[in-house]
């Protein structure tokens, strides 16, 4: 069977938001395959991504949404398997089959790892945000806007402060499981699954996103040393420091709020 070749694209826009680590992951894709794209910049603090221009590509109203010559991809797992079938450019996926369907189990569990991520990062960082911007009576109509469940449910009991110590401690504790599976996969080589591939660009923005929330001790050279080794190749990558460093264009950053100085995604 002949190998497929990359699709002929012209006009590429990714509509995304400086530090939506689900943005990071497609940027990082772009950047690692060369991809030329036009920046649509949504502003999750102001509510952009709930208007009907935006709604009309993405229904769910998140980011990113990538749009090819007039076509919107949506879900970043999805944009980055397309990302890297439709542009030329080392391939992010294993060429042996069993080493990508590894690939896409490891991708899936990092998928599940979303919600602790988002829950640590809505208290500690997206709340703190919201509230030097809107009222809390704002907030909750807006909560009540957003078209899929978890971030309703997300965004409600945040703001009414129904998000508890204990269920914070478990999400914590569900990122440190993730990090044991991480440590184990790195002993058979220097990236994830083979070469580096999508593996490594799923889960990079879920560190970079703990690091400015002050949890980048869980891989300390002592604790995790070849999590530690891994994430300070990742970091070097010219494409990760791109990805990362998309500036917050309404201001303020993590600094705003007393996170990590050094976070800027």
């Amino acid at each position: 069977m002949p190998e497929p070749q990359p699709a002929r694209v012209g006009t590429v826009q990714l509509y995304h938001f400086w530090s939506s680590v689900c943005s990071v992951r497609c940027r990082f894709a772009l950047e690692e395959k060369g991809v030329r794209w036009e920046s649509r910049y949504v502003d999750l603090f102001a509510f952009d991504q709930l208007t009907p221009d935006y709604l009309a590509i993405n229904p769910d109203g998140v980011v990113p949404t990538l749009v090819c010559d007039g076509q919107p991809i949506r879900d970043s797992v999805i944009i980055n398997e397309f990302i890297d079938q439709a542009f030329p450019g080392a391939p992010l996926v294993p060429a042996d089959p069993f080493a990508a369907a590894r690939m896409r189990e490891f991708v899936r569990s990092c998928e599940q790892a979303l919600t602790p991520i988002a829950l640590l990062t809505y208290v500690k960082y997206i709340l703190p945000k919201l509230r030097r911007r809107w009222s809390d009576e704002e907030l909750i109509r807006q909560a009540d806007r957003r078209p899929t469940r978890f971030l309703r449910d997300l965004h409600s009991r945040g703001i009414r402060n129904q998000i508890g110590e204990q269920e914070l401690a478990q999400a914590a504790l569900d990122l440190e499981l993730l990090l044991d599976q991480i440590e184990a996969m790195l002993a058979d080589g220097p990236w994830l699954i083979g070469p580096f591939s999508l593996a490594d660009i799923t889960v990079a923005p879920y560190m970079f996103r703990l690091d400015a929330l002050g949890h980048g001790r869980f891989w300390s050279a002592r604790q995790r040393p070849r999590v530690s080794d891994w994430y300070r190749r990742l970091s070097d990558r010219p494409a990760f420091q791109a990805a990362t460093g998309w500036p917050d264009e309404s201001g303020g950053g993590y600094q705003e709020v007393g996170l990590a100085s050094h976070g800027t995604a």
